[in-house]
């Protein structure tokens, strides 16, 4: 209120201007310049949680290898040796399994981490301002790392066996980006429900370790019967984790698997970013 001298000589009082702040309605705009505004605080976010992810840790980066190394060794041991799976092509079967095992522990590892990362960060959300989309791109730049330092062992064992890859390496890089598209997408939209339907965090996890078996990460798609071999083909990882043999060990890969990832990735990563934005309005109150 503000005094106000009418023309009696008396004073009132005039009621201020008042600003009803609504959330939006309809679609919202990715909001992709303004994420590149805040880059800075997106890097602040990475580092931070590297250094939560490895400080304290006895083993630190060894672990990181460990995990994958142990899985490995036990299905080299439970398919390979029991069930007497084979291979495509004439690599190993410890290589065979040890690549599609760390393109598939990135994917599930940037899903489970971007998926929960908006309730870990719910203290900032509620206080402050910033790009909402900088919590779980975070989470999934963190995990590229991790991939990087788990490469060093599928590195180290190539050169054991002895199998030396083609020129075709080169596009490895990329198979990584359509996985992290991918992994960036599904996270997207587990973060989004995660804030609305908490049931969400204890799902994820489960259907993870059921999608592991779904792909071909122990197994060649050349196993499954031509009958079923569809439902493999349908899942972008399989395509995904198919494109990074073919470019470490030039083996054969399936075009409707590369079919698959090629369409279905960018779309999960488009609707989940659209999604994403549409609940944002809604973190701070549901946080």
């Amino acid at each position: 209120m503000r005094p106000v001298t009418e023309s009696n000589g008396s004073v009132a009082a005039e009621p201020m201007p008042v600003l009803v702040i609504r959330p939006s309605r309809g679609w919202r705009a990715l909001g992709l310049r303004e994420l590149w505004a805040y880059r800075e605080l997106l890097w602040i976010f990475a580092w931070r949680d590297l250094k939560v992810r490895y400080r304290q840790t006895f083993l630190g980066a060894v672990w990181v290898m460990g995990q994958p190394l142990i899985t490995m060794a036990i299905f080299t041991l439970i398919f390979n040796r029991v069930a007497h799976l084979r291979a495509s092509g004439n690599v190993p079967y410890s290589v065979f399994v040890l690549s599609g095992l760390l393109l598939w522990n990135f994917f599930s590892a940037s899903v489970a981490h971007a998926g929960n990362s908006l309730i870990g960060a719910s203290y900032l959300i509620s206080k402050v301002y910033f790009p909402r989309l900088a919590i779980p791109l975070a989470a999934t730049i963190v995990d590229l790392v991790d991939l990087s330092v788990s490469a060093v062992l599928l590195a180290a064992l190539m050169i054991w066996y002895r199998v030396l890859p083609g020129p075709e390496i080169v596009l490895f890089p990329v198979v990584v980006l359509a996985g992290a598209v991918l992994a960036t997408g599904v996270g997207l939209w587990c973060a989004a429900l995660n804030v609305e339907y908490r049931d969400v965090r204890v799902l994820i996890p489960f259907v993870l370790q059921l999608g592991m078996f779904a792909t071909p990460v122990a197994y060649s798609v050349d196993v499954i019967p031509a009958k079923y071999r569809f439902l493999v083909l349908l899942n972008p990882m399989t395509g995904i984790i198919e494109a990074g043999r073919a470019t470490l060990f030039g083996t054969p890969v399936a075009m409707e698997a590369l079919l698959s990832a090629a369409i279905v990735s960018p779309l999960v990563l488009i609707t989940g970013i659209y999604y994403y934005r549409r609940m944002e309005r809604l973190f701070a109150d549901l946080l």
